[in-house]
């Protein structure tokens, strides 16, 4: 259908139809009969006057005369008939023009009226469209004027706030719904809404009919109406759940999901916080960690593991109250901002106190477990001006407390660094040192002291380092075992030991006994031990005289898993040796329990032998005790003559120390094997 702009059209078509309606009133039959009358009597005259007269000065003759008349009187017929045809033709045309104008103007107005009638339709249509979809839309709509009363409002307003279409139209806006401490706001915003014309995307907090709060996101907009008035047209979408799902997205963001702790996000932006604010002179950070919890994870599994670390928030949310503030960093990691403790005497006494607290016996279900916690602190200001340096030095602290036999509290200082740094460098030492392969083997006799004869070789690693010289074993294993790199280490320790040993096999001393340290992460260390299996099926020597020496740690981490593995070394021929012998706590216990040999008995009983009666009668009793399990025992630390003696005297089998042989390179070794100088002197 043709677009028509209807108004004008309707004009148009108006104006037309009075034209047509003048025109047809000005016609006046009788006037316009006499006008044909008074046209047809004028011409009549003058043709009867003038006719004559003209065909008078033509003739005298009267007989032409009469002749002529006749012919005058049929021109004079003949003429009156154009001139009727005419006149008459002209006033026909009029009435015609003026009957097809009005015509025209009638089919103009039968279609205009169908156009009319299809528009009014289509303007009704779209009218009620537009009323479905405001009140069917499902968000707010509302409609009020300058003075703040209500209007109009839809289905879904009503739905939503719960009250009556008649209980809200008539009422003021922010009187009504609003929440009486936002009511400054609104205020406020309604100003901004009359000046400036509308205002988008704010949120309110409303209350419904039955009292819930709802959270609106509203945006408004002023319209005028044909008679000038403004209209606010506010339209709101109703975000209650979705801020309480972001709500719930924020706290998982900054909370820990096992423990409903705060997480580290959220600890240190409270640190940073804290320090921008400038609200407190100083304040501490705490780092704490549960001492062993991987042996809780990996013997019990993880189920139990979670619920000690549950526990512990449990027991950490009792003794910290607000304003300090506890939380989970991570694994058995978790972090105290503890804002007033006055002095650090108070604070060491704060945190021995919640140390002792979590330090004791746990209980799941039938099972028991001793907990205990390293504790580091770092204090603002004086050891860092950021979150992340005083996290950093609390961490450092707490590290050091573990290495220094866990279940302790320290507080940073500058020494605890100076070692921490001491630490990573003698690290990235050994890193380099085992891929230059600065690592050699030295081997220390072990006499038979009946007879002085040697008959056994302890290898001990050395490491000579190409600037600073001979780096002493204490130094550098405890850091290997800690990084992980007694891993490397140990593997390349076995395989030369191995090599050498092939060696004097071969130059036919077979009868010479080779021992090695196994460490205990490698003892429990499934994919190292089986890397020392490996090694050790490369070689074909006589592992009868092979032996490997463990500590008393390394079996009773974990002692069924030490059983297992030391007995599959022993199915290859080897003996096993335990180290230091009385310096632990349960040496005794595990002596039926392990598969052991020998006993190297520690170096502190063999130094104060001479000096009283009590350590003396200790190692008798353990070389009874020896003999009664069938187990061999080495002397460790032999560094006098009378220490010698003594030992000789009370049958001790097997004995080593400086004062025999400090530990030698092969090539002096072999030399003393080869020289029958194998025998002590």
């Amino acid at each position: 259908m043709k677009k028509r702009n209807f108004p004008d059209d309707m004009s148009k078509l108006s104006n037309s139809s009075k034209n047509i309606i003048e025109s047809v009133k000005s016609i006046n039959p009788q006037k316009e009969a006499l006008i044909v009358v008074i046209k047809y009597g004028i011409f009549g005259l003058l043709w009867i006057v003038l006719s004559d007269k003209i065909l008078g000065t033509f003739t005298d003759n009267i007989e032409f005369y009469k002749i002529m008349q006749i012919y005058k009187g049929w021109l004079f017929v003949l003429i009156t008939m154009v001139m009727f045809f005419i006149l008459i033709s002209e006033k026909t045309k009029s009435i015609k023009s003026a009957t097809d104008r009005a015509f025209r103007a009638y089919e103009d107005l039968k279609t205009s009226n169908h156009e009319q009638g299809v528009l009014e339709k289509e303007l009704n249509y779209q009218k009620d469209l537009i009323q479905n979809i405001i009140e069917e839309a499902p968000v707010i709509i509302v409609l009020w004027d300058e003075d703040g009363k209500i209007l109009k409002t839809n289905s879904f307003c009503i739905k939503t706030f719960g009250y009556d279409e008649e209980e809200l139209l008539g009422k003021i806006w922010v009187d009504f719904f609003e929440v009486s401490h936002n009511k400054q706001r609104v205020n406020n915003i309604f100003q901004e809404i009359i000046q400036n014309g509308g205002l988008r995307e704010y949120e309110i907090n409303f209350v419904a009919k039955e009292g819930k709060n709802l959270d609106i996101l509203w945006s408004n907009k002023i319209i005028k109406t044909d008679r000038g008035k403004k209209v606010i047209v506010s339209i709101g979408m109703d975000i209650t759940e979705r801020k309480k799902y972001e709500e719930k997205i924020r706290y998982l963001a900054y909370h820990d999901s096992l423990t409903g702790l705060p997480n580290r996000d959220m600890f240190s932006n409270e640190i940073e916080c804290l320090i921008e604010s400038k609200k407190l002179d100083k304040f501490a950070i705490v780092f704490i960690d549960i001492d062993n919890f991987k042996y809780v994870n990996d013997t019990m599994g993880h189920i139990i593991g979670d619920e000690l670390l549950k526990y512990i928030a449990v027991k950490l949310t009792s003794y910290v109250t607000a304003p300090d503030l506890a939380a989970r960093l991570g694994g058995d990691e978790f972090g105290l901002l503890i804002k007033n403790f006055g002095s650090e005497e108070i604070l060491m006494k704060k945190l021995e106190r919640l140390q002792k607290d979590l330090g004791n016996t746990w209980h799941s279900g039938i099972r028991e477990f001793f907990i205990s916690i390293s504790v580091g602190a770092a204090i603002y200001p004086d050891d860092g001006r950021d979150g992340g340096a005083l996290l950093k030095k609390s961490d450092i602290a707490m590290n050091v407390a573990k290495k220094e036999g866990k279940n302790k509290v320290l507080l940073y200082k500058e020494n605890i660094h100076e070692d921490i740094m001491w630490h990573i460098n003698m690290s990235n030492k050994l890193q380099k040192a085992l891929d230059n392969k600065e690592f050699e083997l030295y081997y220390q006799p072990q006499i038979e002291l009946s007879s002085g004869r040697i008959v056994s070789l302890e290898a001990l690693v050395r490491w000579n380092h190409p600037t600073e010289g001979f780096i002493p074993p204490s130094d550098f294993i405890p850091v290997a075992e800690e990084t992980g790199q007694i891993y490397g280490l140990e593997q390349r320790i076995f395989r030369n030991a191995l090599i050498q040993k092939q060696k004097w096999e071969q130059k036919g001393y077979r009868d010479i006994t080779l021992s090695l340290n196994l460490s205990s992460k490698t003892l429990i260390s499934n994919m190292n031990f089986r890397f020392i299996e490996s090694i050790l099926s490369e070689f074909h020597v006589d592992y009868t005289k092979f032996v490997v020496e463990i500590t008393e740690t390394a079996a009773i981490s974990n002692v069924e898993l030490a059983i297992e593995r030391l007995n599959r070394l022993k199915s290859r021929g080897l003996k096993i040796a335990l180290d230091d012998f009385g310096t632990g706590y349960s040496s005794i216990t595990y002596l039926k329990q392990l598969p052991i040999d020998i006993i190297k008995l520690d170096k502190s009983y063999v130094k104060s032998v001479t000096d009283g009666r009590r350590d003396g009668s200790i190692i008798k009793f353990i070389l009874s005790l020896a003999r009664d399990l069938n187990l061999t025992v080495v002397a460790e630390g032999i560094e006098t003559s009378k220490q010698l003696e003594y030992l000789k005297n009370i049958n001790c089998s097997l004995g080593q120390g400086y004062f025999i042989s400090i530990p030698q390179p092969a090539e002096a070794i072999t030399e003393m094997l080869s020289n029958n100088t194998s025998t002590y002197k």
